[in-house]
């Protein structure tokens, strides 16, 4: 395309007659426009550097364009509108501060006033219901220490076969259930949270529902033996709750991604991983509920390829690349920058699972303020856009029941504070879960 030098309008009207000077005047404005856009249409991925000579060395911003082309002007099927908390996640976020302070969260959760509640949530989580003909359902989670038993008439827990169960055999024969969040009021959800979506090629107007903030942003009963009133086992040396991730609400819509994407920071290998094997767990759990993944990422500072690969399953060996590099907490911090990753690598169009456990907060937290347009010096409100699904272990030092676990990884951050970003980020249509 040709360049087009600038003219004063005044000249144009001059030479030629006033309504055909005003045709004249749109058709070049239109043609600048076609011009321009052309241009954008290219770019990609741009960043600036603060010019100011007093700020430039200490205060850099960033900005990323975004994309625009056919892409950025079709019809969404998929818009996200808002989030709405749900009455258990409302009671919770008006009471964490205290309740932390107070180390009371194992007497609310099992109150008379969060039974119902917890009980509603605790059905929905089981895999296989009324085993072998007993009130006894089954929560099937693919790393064997952390799956349980749940009793739907007296609300206990168990981690050995109850009475009337001969063994898991049978029930590994059974393909599990998906976890499909059901609420009658979707004006006031009661115990699920809810995204709320328009579908702009039909106008239609639905909801998708995940696990609420409660707790302290685990397995709800997890830590609580003793204030369970006897519903959960005593003595319990592998703590399955502490490390049981079945409370997690993936995605269930029937949308139909252009591509599937996950990424995982933190990935070890395909079947270990310090809590759990994460590649095993999402692989299995995503694909009950119908996300088969095109392409998983891993990343993983000091793990070699070769155990790496020689880990992953045959089914997924071509679709799976692995970075023997570590994760950096800024984009001019060295390491691998994930948000600049998944830019150059999916589309707005694709769905993205990002997992992020490295172990270290300050990276991680970095990632995630980067997200929220909350890292200082930084601005990319397009990034957080790539992003549909986040899982994050946040090691919040505020969380007394976890304290001990995490030693020296912990933040001085509260559990308020914590609840702060997964909430964040679900206002702006993330699906954030708090442990992976």
């Amino acid at each position: 395309m040709k360049r087009l030098d600038r003219v004063s309008n005044s000249k144009i009207i001059n030479s030629i007659g006033g309504g055909s000077g005003t045709v004249l005047l749109l058709t070049v404005g239109l043609v600048c426009f076609v011009y321009i856009f052309w241009q954008t249409a290219h770019v990609v991925h741009v960043t600036f550097s603060s010019t100011s000579s007093s700020s430039s060395s200490t205060n850099p911003s960033f900005h990323r364009i975004p994309e625009i082309g056919a892409a950025g002007t079709s019809r969404s099927t998929r818009r996200f509108l808002n989030y709405k908390a749900s009455a258990w996640e409302a009671l919770w976020l008006t009471n964490i501060e205290q309740w932390s302070k107070e180390k009371t969260i194992c007497d609310h959760i099992f109150s008379a006033e969060q039974a119902d509640f917890l009980h509603t949530f605790q059905m929905t989580l089981c895999t296989h219901l009324n085993v072998e003909d007993t009130p006894w359902c089954a929560i099937d989670d693919p790393y064997n220490r952390t799956r349980y038993f749940y009793n739907t008439q007296t609300r206990e827990y168990s981690i050995s076969l109850p009475q009337g169960v001969s063994s898991w055999n049978f029930l590994e024969t059974l393909p599990p259930r998906p976890i499909v969040p059901i609420e009658h009021d979707t004006e006031n959800p009661q115990v699920f949270s809810q995204f709320n979506y328009m579908d702009e090629t039909t106008g239609r107007i639905y909801s998708e529902y995940i696990e609420p903030l409660v707790s302290h942003l685990r397995h709800p009963v997890a830590k609580c033996e003793g204030k369970s009133q006897g519903r959960l086992p005593r003595g319990d040396v592998i703590k399955p709750f502490v490390f049981s991730r079945s409370y997690i609400v993936p995605l269930t819509t029937k949308h139909n991604f252009r591509k599937k994407h996950y990424f995982d920071a933190g990935c070890s290998t395909w079947n270990d991983g310090k809590g759990g094997p994460s590649l095993h767990y999402f692989t299995t759990v995503w694909k009950r509920h119908g996300i088969n993944f095109d392409r998983i990422e891993g990343w993983e500072g000091e793990g070699l390829e070769t155990v790496f690969y020689a880990s992953v399953p045959e089914e997924y060996k071509n679709r799976t690349f692995y970075h023997q590099e570590f994760i950096s907490s800024s984009p001019t911090t060295p390491g691998t920058f994930l948000p600049f990753s998944i830019h150059d690598t999916a589309h707005k169009e694709d769905y993205v699972l990002l997992k992020l456990d490295i172990d270290n907060g300050s990276v991680e937290k970095g990632t995630v303020k980067y997200l929220l347009d909350e890292l200082p010096g930084f601005y990319d409100p397009d990034a957080i856009q790539y992003i549909d699904e986040l899982v994050w272990e946040h090691h919040a030092g505020g969380n007394y029941l976890m304290y001990d676990y995490w030693n020296k990884t912990r933040d001085n951050l509260s559990l308020w504070d914590s609840y702060q970003f997964f909430l964040k980020l679900r206002n702006k249509g993330v699906r954030a879960h708090s442990y992976v």
